[in-house]
């Protein structure tokens, strides 16, 4: 079982260290767009191929966090064919993972885990960040996005606003916050709070989501798929044999700050939370 973690890691990377020099020497058209610090330190061409192939954390990285920038690269069919073997091989590492953390012990995999960021370090010291040692499994996980058909139009847009929304009962609320310590008194407080509810009612646990990018895409009229709208935690790879991208619009790197939109006048969802412990609000009668 462990060998066959370490096995899939060591193909993955091995994979990933190709399209790199595929990248670098080949030169496909791209554009990646890079802040004023990264334009002095590195090419967008350099950008990619380091972005695709970090596997690690960085030193202090909050550990939900990934790095992801959006932009477009041409690929001709033999690098198509290599994102796709990559892809089936992220696959197949998650695979190993999953097994691998059923079957282990918490300290086993821990001690495992930890040796699996120390491998190649030839990949790590020749990426752009310093101080990589930990794997970092969602970025190891995500697939590189790859379209099937070259798209007329790409539309780049920020979307900050996004939200995930679980529907909570009171009970299972209650139970959350008895978990969080009920000794402590803001629970109590909450608790309290809690019980003059009617334990029918349904509450809202909400997730603020990371900015991401969103690419809408406008294919040929003739085409089966006339639009497609899809997220970007990496740059999209479209396929074709020229050095022209489609037509695409600029935005920046960084999202931007606050809101981009008005807030609707018809939410369902309380605005202040009832419970701040859990992110938990009542909806609106």
């Amino acid at each position: 079982m462990i060998s066959d973690l370490t096995t899939e890691f060591d193909q993955l990377v091995k994979r990933l260290e190709k399209l790199r020099t595929v990248l670098l020497q080949e030169q496909p058209a791209l554009w990646i767009p890079l802040n004023t610090i990264e334009q002095q330190a590195t090419t967008q061409r350099q950008f990619l191929a380091d972005l695709i192939c970090d596997l690690w954390y960085r030193d202090g990285q909050d550990g939900r966090e990934t790095r992801s920038r959006h932009g477009l690269v041409m690929a001709n069919a033999d690098l198509c064919e290599h994102i796709k073997d990559i892809n089936q091989q992220k696959d197949r590492f998650r695979q190993a993972v999953q097994q691998a953390r059923a079957e282990l012990i918490t300290d086993d995999w821990q001690q495992h885990y930890t040796q699996l960021g120390q491998r190649h370090a030839s990949l790590r010291e020749s990426l752009t960040f310093a101080g990589l040692k930990r794997v970092h499994l969602k970025q190891c996980f995500r697939h590189i996005p790859l379209l099937e058909f070259c798209p007329k139009k790409v539309g780049f847009s920020w979307y900050v606003n996004g939200r995930s929304i679980k529907k909570i009962s009171v009970a299972q609320a209650q139970e959350m916050l008895l978990e969080l310590g009920e000794e402590k008194s803001h629970i109590q407080v909450q608790l309290k709070k809690l019980a003059h509810l009617s334990e029918h009612l349904q509450l809202a646990q909400i997730q603020t989501l990371a900015p991401v990018v969103r690419a809408n895409l406008v294919f040929d009229p003739a085409s089966a798929i006339k639009r497609k709208a899809m997220n970007l935690a990496l740059p999209l790879f479209i396929p074709g044999e020229g050095a022209q991208l489609p037509v695409f619009n600029e935005i920046s790197s960084e999202p931007p700050a606050g809101r981009t939109r008005q807030q609707r006048g018809d939410q369902k969802i309380s605005a202040e939370p009832f419970l701040p412990s859990l992110r938990i609000h009542t909806y609106r009668a």
